[in-house]
Formats: structure tokens, C-alpha cells, sequence
């Protein structure tokens, strides 16, 4: 079965299957749209949209994961280039890394290949890499982080507060913004929950860099996060993850209620 479904995703990789779905994020004062974060799906002719959960671990004990995430950033970058000259050329897109890819020695040659085949301001993509795939490789990783940064792309950290990366690595990275992870939004309905999330933002702030709020689905969680001093705010609540052919008439009407 699991060489079955590897020959799968060889042939889903080759034939353009796996979709580049955008989750819009919006600033938390003006609630305005200011980036995205390019998410995985699979859309296979036998079952049609599948999420990342039936594949991304098949794709990493099959050795196919960075090749995944080299398309799907290769994805951002032809949409950035698209928006390039538009109304949305201020809309980022912020591309996931897993750690396998990211400490690779040869991952920043990649995405500078990558990306010079492609005409859009470096500054508006972000690679977005999990805690632990700092802690794998913590020399290579650094190393890789600070030449993305070297090539003008953001860094953020993404799930902050899942456990894997002592807090002190965020003093070692050149990262431009944290996401803290949606358990710990969860843990908000209690006070202890409550100094948690904020504390967390405390820290972020403390060493100049804004926080995006990842899961945000419920009025009472928006209201939350909104009188706190997160600076971004992510989830169901403002936005689904959407398909390419429907994000410019999810904006378009997202202004159109903004006005």
C-alpha cells in the first residue's frame, strides 16, 4: 500500500495535481488584508481534494518532500509575480518548509533558481519553517535562514509555543515574524491561559517581531485576539483556505463588506 500511494504522489508531483490554496491574513487594527499563507492540497482524480494529512507523511518517508515544497513554492512565486502590477501587489504569501528541506545543503540554491525565473519583489514571500526544523540541523538551519534572508525573503516561525525550539533560539535566527500556535489560543479560557498568549506576545514584541495568531474560527476567540496586541490574525474566521480561481472574488467582496 505505501509503495502504492508513493508511485501516487511521484505521478500527482509530475502531473501538476497538488494545488496551491491561499489562507488570508489580516491585520489586526484595520482588519485589512495583508498576506496569505499557501497551503497543500491534493486533487486526485479517484477522490478529488484531499488535505495534507493523507500525504505529507507519506511524502517525507518517501524522500519526496522537498520536491513538494520546492513546486509549491515555485507556486507562490508565479502568483506573486501575477499580482505584481494589480491592486493585490501588496498581499504577500508565505511558503511552508519542513525541517527535511529546510536544513538540505542545498536548499537556498534551489529557491534562488526558483525564484529567478520569476519577476516579483523578493520582500512580499516569506518562508515560513516549523520550530523543529530549526533544531534538526541548528548550524545548517541557521545558515540556510540567514541566506533566504540574504535573497530579500521574510522568515517566519511558525507554531510558536508547540514545544519543540527552546525560546532562546529566537535570539540565534534572523526571523521576521512568529505565528503562535493555535493550542495555545485554545488554552485561553482560562486566566492562566489568557497571561500565556499574552506573555507570549510580550516576548515576541520584546525582541521586534509581530505576531500572527494562527486558528482563529470563533467570534469569542476574534474578540479575544483583537483586544490583544497581536499584530495578525489568521483562521476560518476571516478566511477558509481557498482555491486560486477564488481568491480575487473572495477579496473583492471581503473590501466590498470592509467599505
Amino acid at each position: 500500500m505505501d509503495r502504492e500511494i508513493t508511485q501516487r504522489i511521484i505521478e500527482g508531483l509530475e502531473n501538476n495535481e497538488f494545488k496551491m490554496y491561499l489562507q488570508f491574513i489580516v491585520d489586526n487594527k484595520d482588519k485589512k488584508i495583508v498576506s496569505a499563507e499557501a497551503l497543500s492540497r491534493w486533487d486526485t482524480p479517484q477522490n478529488g481534494i484531499v488535505g495534507p494529512g493523507s500525504y505529507i507523511v507519506h511524502m517525507e518517508t518517501a524522500g519526496l518532500i522537498s520536491k513538494h515544497d520546492f513546486y509549491m513554492f515555485e507556486l507562490a512565486c508565479s502568483q506573486l509575480e501575477k499580482w505584481k502590477d494589480t491592486e493585490y501587489k501588496d498581499i504577500s504569501i508565505s511558503c511552508n518548509f519542513t525541517r527535511i528541506t529546510i536544513s538540505e545543503e542545498n536548499c537556498v540554491d534551489k529557491l534562488k533558481e526558483i525564484s529567478q525565473g520569476y519577476d516579483f519583489d523578493r520582500s512580499k514571500l516569506a518562508i515560513e519553517i516549523t520550530e523543529d526544523a530549526i533544531e534538526k540541523d541548528m548550524e545548517l538551519a541557521k545558515r540556510n535562514v540567514r541566506l533566504c534572508k540574504e535573497l530579500g525573503f521574510k522568515i517566519y516561525l511558525d507554531d510558536l509555543g508547540s514545544g519543540y525550539t527552546p525560546l532562546g533560539n529566537l535570539c540565534d535566527y534572523p526571523i521576521d515574524i512568529v505565528k503562535i500556535d493555535r493550542d495555545i489560543l485554545l488554552k485561553t479560557d482560562t486566566q492562566r491561559g489568557k497571561d500565556l498568549f499574552s506573555g507570549i506576545i510580550a516576548l515576541a514584541h520584546n525582541l521586534n517581531m509581530p505576531v500572527i495568531c494562527e486558528g482563529v474560527e470563533t467570534e469569542e476567540q476574534n474578540a479575544l485576539v483583537s483586544q490583544s496586541k497581536c499584530d495578525y490574525i489568521q483562521g476560518w474566521y476571516y478566511s477558509k483556505p481557498l482555491p486560486l480561481h477564488e481568491c480575487k472574488r473572495f477579496i473583492e467582496n471581503y473590501l466590498e463588506k470592509s467599505v
